[in-house]
């Protein structure tokens, strides 16, 4: 921070006896916040990004600019982003724009945190701080490689191998519902990557659920085997999300603007 220890701590304590409590629990090891404090860090971040949604939205009225960041699941962002930001960034070069990369739970507390000005999630949330918007239904696949049995039901499964993402993934927590109803045993394999769980998949490792779009755009090879998935487990919405209670961006809006073109021509 390029100050003093003597000149932040004074700082802290003036702010403490402005608010009227202690922000900070003091330890040998360093300070962690208060429950007031966790309270007191969340209107710090709101104060900050409405700085610097103003200064945004006053240095180029007309034209886009500033800071802009959205996350996505890595199947958005490998199926379906590419060509909305493609188009974006061409169309207006004085935005700078950075992409998270999370699970769809992960996602919604950046949102919720002012860390990210929206995100790309799968399936409406109860939350009453999020404005959502429905864009587009996502079909889903159960993969295997091509020496694989049909899959009828999970016990048709030559190997009681799933792989999955993280934890906080739709795909995932689907796969598992289905698990559970059919009553098999299965062994889980996390990955991090859609393309490193797909290539497992075609070396026979185990079976995954994904989307059918994404599916179909990596299996140049014709090395997958798609089979049907049940009605209640078949599909996903992608839903964009963003804070509500702040103003949107002229930037964040057009954005938006060219997310849904894109969306409704793949």
């Amino acid at each position: 921070m390029n100050y003093v220890q003597s000149n932040v701590t004074s700082r802290l304590a003036k702010l403490e006896k402005e608010v009227g409590t202690s922000l900070f629990i003091r330890t040998n090891r360093g300070v962690l916040l208060t429950t007031a404090g966790e309270r007191f860090l969340e209107y710090a971040d709101k104060m900050l990004q409405l700085h610097r949604e103003v200064v945004d939205s006053l240095s180029n009225c007309d034209t886009p600019s500033g800071q802009l960041a959205i996350g996505a699941t890595d199947i958005t962002t490998a199926a379906r982003l590419p060509a909305v930001l493609t188009a974006f960034l061409e169309s207006f070069p004085l935005v700078e724009f950075s992409l998270v990369n999370g699970s769809s739970e992960d996602l919604v507390q950046e949102v919720l945190k002012f860390n990210i000005d929206g995100a790309f999630i799968t399936d409406t949330i109860d939350q009453p701080k999020i404005a959502q918007e429905r864009l587009i239904k996502e079909e889903l696949v159960l993969i295997s490689n091509q020496e694989h049995p049909q899959v009828h039901t999970l016990k048709d499964l030559k190997k009681n191998t799933i792989l999955v993402f993280k934890h906080g993934c739709t795909y995932r927590r689907k796969l598992e519902s289905w698990v559970q109803e059919e009553g098999v045993s299965v062994r889980k394999v996390e990955f991090g990557t859609i393309e490193g769980m797909i290539g497992c998949v075609k070396a026979g490792l185990g079976v995954a659920l994904v989307s059918k779009l994404i599916a179909q755009q990596l299996n140049t090879d014709n090395k997958l085997k798609f089979h049907s998935v049940p009605e209640e487990y078949r599909f996903v919405t992608t839903v964009f999300i963003r804070r509500h209670d702040i103003p949107m961006t002229n930037a964040l809006q057009k954005f938006i603007e060219i997310t849904k073109q894109r969306f409704l021509e793949s």
